[in-house]
């Protein structure tokens, strides 16, 4: 049977800038990742399992909020390119690390910051200002009102930069996500915000994909593949100092999977596939990862 692949895909639209967390935390020895689950009558993704995250607002490179930033810093610690492989300027690299420890606290009430000096904050100052989490979630320029009335800082020293995902160019909806890992604070009481994300859990990435394996737990490629790497990276260190310590200064190259329709279902590429340059659709170059290039290249999308 001859397969159609459709070779005139519409004009892409301009990926959203985004960011999201793998929050980590080690339990008896086992590493363990928070996932929370999309509101099912969400537009996008919706009844999934991600990690917490969400695009970049105007408030995250506001000057307010880089007057707490050390930007020059951020940016020489997890440099970031675009997807013609040109270097994002500080701003943009600060604001990305902001719009992730921001989006952390909305959808799961975990607070990645400290106070100037470097010092955590203490459970009544998190109480109060987990207070006024809806408020933040209404309103993205409040979380920077609250670190400054605070006297809070993000907690950027603990964070590195995991991987980059972009939606591929023929989605009616893109984004142009940046993944960083963290461990979570001590005694982090994560909960779901009720409105965008219904559920929180933690469990380790191989329970995880088991259970998405099962279908018990719906997630997007782009999410089992940062578990697949993320489990790949743990049998190589012994605890989780020692994988922040390790990929605190990873190489990350951005990942385009390409996306069309072949007879009656979507088929998305993989930049690994042996067919991958002349599948339609924009591409970047093949990321040299053995984790990535275990999993498999094609992925029926839906029929």
């Amino acid at each position: 049977m001859t397969t159609r692949i459709d070779s005139q895909p519409a004009a892409a639209s301009l990926p959203r800038p985004a960011a999201t967390i793998l929050l980590l935390r080690e339990q008896r020895s086992q590493i363990e990742v928070l996932m929370v689950r999309r509101h099912a009558n969400l537009s996008f993704m919706g009844g999934m399992w991600v990690f917490p995250g969400g695009s970049l607002h105007a408030a995250d490179t506001s000057d307010a909020a880089l007057a707490l930033i050390d930007v020059d810093q951020v940016a020489q610690r997890m440099p970031m390119v675009d997807l013609h492989g040109q270097p994002l300027t500080t701003v943009q690299t600060a604001g990305l690390a902001f719009a992730a420890c921001r989006e952390t606290f909305e959808e799961t009430g975990v607070l990645l910051a400290t106070h100037a000096d470097g010092s955590p904050p203490d459970a009544a100052l998190i109480e109060r200002v987990q207070s006024q989490r809806d408020a933040s979630n209404a309103d993205a320029a409040v979380f920077v009102q609250l670190l400054q009335q605070n006297d809070l800082r993000p907690d950027f020293a603990s964070l590195a930069y995991w991987s980059h995902w972009i939606t591929p160019s023929s989605a009616p909806k893109r984004f142009d996500t940046r993944f960083f890992i963290v461990r979570a604070p001590q005694a982090t009481l994560a909960s779901a915000d009720t409105g965008e994300t219904v559920e929180s859990l933690w469990m380790q990435p191989g329970e995880l994909l088991a259970a998405a394996e099962r279908r018990q737990m719906p997630i997007s490629h782009p999410t089992q593949c940062n578990l697949h790497d993320l489990r790949e990276a743990l049998g190589r260190y012994r605890s989780l100092d020692d994988l922040l310590a390790g990929e605190a200064s990873r190489q990350v190259t951005p990942i385009l999977p390409k996306m069309f329709r072949e007879q009656d279902h979507m088929t998305i590429v993989m930049p690994w596939d042996a067919s991958y340059d002349a599948c339609p659709g924009d591409g970047l170059p093949n990321p040299q990862s053995n984790a990535l290039h275990a999993l498999p290249s094609r992925v029926i999308a839906n029929h």
